[in-house]
C-alpha cells in the first residue's frame, strides 16, 4: 500500500480522509496543489473533468477545519450542491458538520453559523452577503466550483460579484477556484492573486474524434471502424459502444440539442437495444421503469418505455425525482444509453465509456445554427471514461456529411477552449448589483462604488471607462425610481431600495410590481396578481406561438378589467406582455382557475403548455418567490392587496383551488390528497378531526398509516408538513401517487 506524503504545514489529520475514501495515491494535479494549500495560497485549478478537482477543494477545507476554520463551498447548480453535500458528509466521522443551503433569498439563515462547511449556490451565497451574515467574516476557505461560468451571462455576474466581495470582506480567506480546462486560467489566477494549477492529466485516457458513416477520424488522424448494424450512424455508434466493449458492459452518453430529440432518440434506441439484452438485464430495467411511477404525463410515459428497453433521456423537463431515478440507473450500469441535453455536461458526475455529441449547433436568436463553444463541447467530452471500469474513454462528435469532418476536427478536436470573459458589464447585472452594493452598505458613495468595480474581473480585463456611461445611466434610474438617494458626498438606499435588494429581485421587477400596486382596477382576481408577476423580468415567460396568439389575446381582452398593468401599444412591449398573459394562464390552470374548476394534472399541463414536471416545478418556485416579493412590497406601500396576494401565493405554492387551503395545512397532505379528501366529504379540518382513522384510511391515496399520522399531528397541534427541500419530492406514505405534481405528498 502506497502512503501519501503530506507537505509541511498541512494538518496531519487530513490523511484520515484519504483512508475514509480509500485513496492511496494522488493524481499529478492533486500533488501540485498540496504545497500551495498547505501554505494557505489561493488556487485556480484548471484540469479536465474527472481529474480530481473536488479532492483538492476538500483537502483545503479539511486543512483549515482541523484548525477550527469554517468553509463555504459555492456551486452553480442545486444538483451539484446536493452532490458535494453528500460527498463532504462522508467525513462526518471526523467531526465535520456540513450544511446545504439554496433558495429562500430573503433569509440570512442563522443556523448556518453552527456548521463547519456550508454548500450553497451562487445566488444563495450572494443573498447571504446581502444579509451581512456575520459568520461570513470568519470564513477561512472559500471554494468556487465551475469558476469558468464567469463566462455565463446568467450566472457569471453573480459569481464574479461574490468573489470580488469576499476579496474585500475577508482578504485572509483562502480562495480555491475549480475549473474545466480554459484558455485563460492564469488570467483568472492573476485577478484573484492565486497560484495557477493546470494539467491535461486524466485518470482514464481519452480518445477524441469525428464520426462520419461508420468510421471515426481520431486526433492523430488515425481511423477506426465499427460495425454497421442498423444503417444509422448514431445508432450504430451507440450499439458498438455498448455491445463491443471488453466486458460487455459499455455505456454511451449522447448529447443532443433539444428535449424532443433526446426523447425520440432514446425511444428509438430502446426498441433496438432491448433485442440485444438478456432476460436478467431486462428484468432489472423493468423494475427501474416501474419505480418511475404512474404519472400520466406523456414525457413520463415515454421515459418508462425507454428505460424498460435499456435507454433513457435526461433534461430539465423531468422532475428532480425522475432525473435521480435515471442517474441512479445509469450509475448502476443498468441503463446502457443516455440521451441528454447539454445541461447535464455542467452538472453532476455521470461518466460513460463513450460520449457522442450528435448536435454541435444550437438555436440562438441571431443564428439558428450557432456552433456550440469549444469549452462546452470539451465539457461534454470530459464525461467519457468511467474510472475503475474503462481503460480508455471515447468522445466523438458527429459529422452529418463528409465535408464536415475537417471543420469539426479543426474546431473541436484540435481547437482550444475559449477564454473566459466577464459578463458583469451587462446592464441588468449592473443594475441589480449596484443597488445591492449601496443597500447593504458595502459602498457608501460613488468613489467606493468605483473602487468595487475596479476590483472586479471585468475591470481586470477591460478599462472601466467602457461602462462608465452605463453606470451613470443606471444610477439615474435607481435614483429616479426611488431606490437610492444621491447627495453631494453620499449615496444611500431608501427603504424601498433596501427591501428590494434583500428580496433578491431585479429592480426593474420591483418597479413593475410597485406600479401595479398603485393601480385601481375594477376588480382584483388571481389573474390580476399572476399577470403582474409574470410581467417582471425575473419570471421567464412562456412565449406565444403563432397558433396560440388569438386564444391568448381573446383571454386578455376578456379579462381586461382585471389587469393591474395597462396593455402596451408598442409592438415589442406588447409581445412580452402577451407572453406574460400566457404564463399567468399556466399558473391559473395549476391552481384550478379554469373552466373545469379543478387543479390541472400533468397530462393537461403538458398538453396545453408543453411543460414537463421539472418545468412546472421550476416555474412554480419562481412564481412563489416573486409573489412573496410582491406581498412584501405591498406591505411596504400599504396597498391593501397584501392578504389577497398572500392567498394567491399559498395557492400557487400548493397548486390548489381556494377551498383546499385548510386541508394542505395538514401533515402529509398535498394537492392530490387534499382534492380526494374534499371530494370524499372531508371539506374542513373540523370534519377530519371528528372522523375515525378507519374512515380516513378508505380515501384513495390516504391509507391507515397516513390517517394515523394526520390524526396524531392534529392532536399534537402540529403545523403543516414541511418539504425536505425546494427540489425534493417527499416519499409517499400510502398507496402510489399518480400525480408527481403533488409536491408535498
Amino acid at each position: 500500500m502506497m502512503m501519501i506524503e503530506l507537505p509541511r504545514g498541512m494538518h496531519r489529520r487530513v490523511i484520515e480522509a484519504f483512508d475514509i475514501w480509500g485513496i492511496q495515491e494522488l493524481y499529478p494535479p492533486q500533488k501540485d496543489a498540496m504545497g500551495p494549500i498547505a501554505k494557505g495560497e489561493n488556487l485556480v485549478v484548471a484540469v479536465p473533468t474527472a481529474a480530481g478537482k473536488s479532492l483538492i477543494a476538500y483537502v483545503a477545507i479539511l486543512n483549515r477545519f482541523f484548525r477550527k476554520g469554517k468553509a463555504l463551498y459555492v456551486v452553480p447548480l442545486r444538483a451539484l450542491a446536493s452532490e458535494k453535500y453528500e460527498e463532504l458528509s462522508e467525513l462526518s466521522g471526523l467531526g465535520l458538520r456540513v450544511a446545504l443551503s439554496y433558495g429562500d433569498y430573503d433569509d440570512e439563515d442563522k443556523r448556518l453559523e453552527h456548521y463547519d462547511v456550508v454548500v450553497a449556490t451562487s445566488e444563495k451565497a450572494d443573498s447571504l452577503l446581502r444579509h451581512r451574515s456575520g459568520w461570513l467574516r470568519n470564513l477561512k476557505v472559500i471554494v468556487a466550483d465551475e469558476v469558468h461560468l464567469l463566462n455565463d451571462p446568467g450566472r457569471g455576474p453573480t459569481l464574479e460579484v461574490i468573489l470580488t466581495r469576499f476579496k474585500q470582506l475577508n482578504p485572509d480567506a483562502q480562495l480555491i477556484c475549480l475549473s474545466a480546462t480554459i484558455g485563460n486560467s492564469t488570467e483568472i489566477a492573476g485577478w484573484l492573486g492565486a497560484r495557477s494549477v493546470t494539467s491535461d492529466f486524466r485518470p482514464v485516457d481519452l480518445k477524441e474524434g469525428v464520426v462520419q458513416g461508420n468510421e471515426v477520424t481520431l486526433e492523430d488522424l488515425g481511423r477506426i471502424e465499427f460495425r454497421a448494424r442498423t444503417g444509422n450512424t448514431l445508432n450504430d455508434a451507440v450499439l458498438d459502444g455498448i455491445l463491443d466493449s471488453d466486458d460487455g458492459q459499455g455505456q454511451v452518453l449522447v448529447f443532443v440539442n433539444t428535449r424532443k430529440s433526446a426523447e425520440t432518440t432514446a425511444l428509438e434506441m430502446s426498441d433496438i437495444l432491448s433485442g440485444h439484452l438478456g432476460n436478467g438485464d431486462l428484468s432489472e430495467l423493468r423494475s427501474i421503469s416501474n419505480s418511475i411511477g404512474g404519472s400520466e404525463a406523456r414525457v413520463i410515459t415515454k421515459l418508462r418505455k425507454a428505460v424498460a428497453g435499456g435507454a433513457a433521456f435526461h433534461h430539465a423537463g423531468l422532475s428532480n425525482e425522475h432525473r435521480k431515478k435515471v442517474e441512479a440507473g445509469f450509475k448502476a450500469r443498468r441503463i446502457k444509453a443516455l440521451y441528454a441535453t447539454p445541461t447535464l455536461a455542467a452538472g453532476i458526475n455521470l461518466p460513460a465509456r463513450r460520449v457522442i455529441v450528435r448536435d454541435w449547433t444550437r438555436f440562438e436568436t441571431w443564428n439558428p445554427r450557432a456552433p456550440i463553444p469549444v469549452l462546452e463541447i470539451k465539457q461534454m467530452f470530459g464525461r467519457a471514461g468511467r474510472p475503475r471500469y474503462d481503460k480508455v474513454g471515447e468522445s466523438w462528435v458527429l459529422a452529418r456529411k463528409p465535408e464536415e469532418v475537417d471543420l469539426l476536427m479543426e474546431r473541436y478536436i484540435w481547437g482550444k477552449p475559449e477564454e473566459v470573459l466577464s459578463k458583469l458589464g451587462a446592464r441588468p447585472a449592473l443594475r441589480m448589483h449596484m443597488l445591492s452594493s449601496f443597500a447593504t452598505n458595502y459602498v457608501k458613495d460613488m468613489t467606493e462604488l468605483w473602487d468595487f468595480i475596479k476590483a472586479t474581473f471585468y475591470a481586470y480585463q477591460n478599462d472601466t471607462w467602457k461602462i462608465s456611461t452605463d453606470v451613470e445611466e443606471l444610477m439615474e434610474f435607481l435614483v429616479d425610481e426611488g431606490f437610492l438617494r444621491r447627495g453631494p458626498e453620499m449615496v444611500e438606499a431608501t427603504d424601498f431600495g433596501k427591501r428590494v435588494a434583500r428580496l433578491y429581485i431585479d429592480p426593474l421587477s420591483a418597479v413593475v410590481i410597485r406600479e401595479a400596486l398603485r393601480a385601481s382596477p375594477k376588480k382584483v382576481t388571481p389573474f390580476s396578481i399572476l399577470q403582474v408577476i409574470c410581467d417582471t423580468p425575473d419570471v421567464p415567460p412562456l412565449f406565444v406561438r403563432g397558433k396560440e396568439s388569438d386564444h391568448v389575446t381573446n383571454y386578455m381582452y376578456a379579462h381586461q378589467d382585471e389587469l393591474l398593468i395597462p396593455i402596451p401599444e408598442e409592438e415589442e412591449e406588447y409581445e412580452w406582455y402577451l407572453s406574460s398573459v400566457k404564463t399567468a394562464m399556466f399558473l391559473l390552470e395549476w391552481i384550478g382557475e379554469n373552466d373545469g374548476s379543478v387543479e390541472a394534472g400533468e397530462d393537461r399541463i403538458e398538453s396545453l403548455f408543453n411543460l414537463g414536471p421539472g418545468d412546472v416545478r421550476n416555474k412554480v418556485e419562481t412564481a412563489v418567490w416573486i409573489l412573496y416579493a410582491m406581498r412584501e412590497l405591498s406591505r411596504l406601500f400599504g396597498s391593501g392587496m397584501t392578504s389577497e396576494i398572500d392567498k394567491v401565493a399559498l395557492r400557487v405554492e400548493h397548486g390548489i383551488r381556494e377551498e383546499l387551503l385548510p386541508l394542505v395545512q395538514l401533515r402529509g397532505i398535498g394537492r392530490v390528497r387534499a382534492r380526494r379528501l374534499f371530494e370524499a366529504g372531508y371539506r374542513s379540518v373540523d370534519i377530519i378531526r371528528k372522523a375515525k382513522v378507519s374512515q380516513l384510511a378508505q380515501v384513495k391515496g390516504i391509507g391507515r398509516q397516513l390517517a394515523v399520522q394526520i390524526k396524531n399531528s392534529m392532536e399534537a397541534g402540529e403545523g403543516p408538513m414541511e418539504e425536505e427541500g425546494p427540489e425534493e419530492l417527499v416519499e409517499d406514505v400510502g398507496p402510489q401517487q399518480t400525480q408527481l405534481l403533488d409536491f408535498v405528498e
